[in-house]
């Protein structure tokens, strides 16, 4: 493959990614915690073995078995939260494959650069030092799957509707971290 046709590949799946606008509705579903969470559209949808699907939407509004489940405000707060840091979870995923093909093209642009005469330590410099936007916005899933594990905890313990899917994210923050730094 040519320098110039992989060059030209990289730029366009570059700017699809950076065109696409990142809101929540505008890309098909995201899958967190090997599908027992999926983010779609304006919706976070809990599968859990043996229980019913769970729906939580923007305004905090749960639905079991499509059946609305009655909250205190205290509770709608917290299934707020954790909706938003479901959402968190897509919207920086897409940030680290933004910042991950960022990366790459600019690494294939100093490896033509070097082959044609380029400067060599200015590639050596980049490859080195670009990997960590993309480490940096991988540890905000970290953080964002530990706010999902906080809001998910203190549902389980003030909302019995919600006790099926107390168990989702299991993991804690520091565990994910050390995941990242491996």
């Amino acid at each position: 493959m040519s320098p110039r046709y992989l060059l030209s590949l990289l730029l366009i799946t570059g700017l699809m990614v950076g065109c696409n606008n990142s809101s929540v509705s505008s890309f098909g579903s995201t899958v967190i915690a090997n599908g027992a969470i999926t983010v779609k559209h304006d919706k976070v949808t809990l599968r859990v073995a043996n229980a019913p699907k769970a729906i939580i939407d923007a305004d905090g509004t749960l639905r079991v078995d499509s059946k609305s489940v009655a909250t205190s405000p205290s509770q709608r707060a917290l299934l707020k939260q954790y909706y938003l840091a479901a959402t968190a979870v897509r919207e920086h995923g897409i940030a680290t494959g933004k910042a991950g093909v960022a990366f790459a093209a600019e690494s294939v642009k100093d490896a033509i650069s070097s082959a044609l005469g380029g400067d060599e330590g200015k590639a050596r410099e980049h490859a080195k030092a670009g990997p960590n936007q993309v480490v940096q916005d991988a540890m905000k899933i970290c953080l964002d799957l530990a706010n999902i594990r906080t809001a998910q905890d203190s549902l389980a313990a003030q909302l019995p509707a919600f006790k099926p899917y107390a168990n989702i994210i299991q993991a804690d923050a520091a565990h994910c971290r050390k995941d990242n730094d491996d």
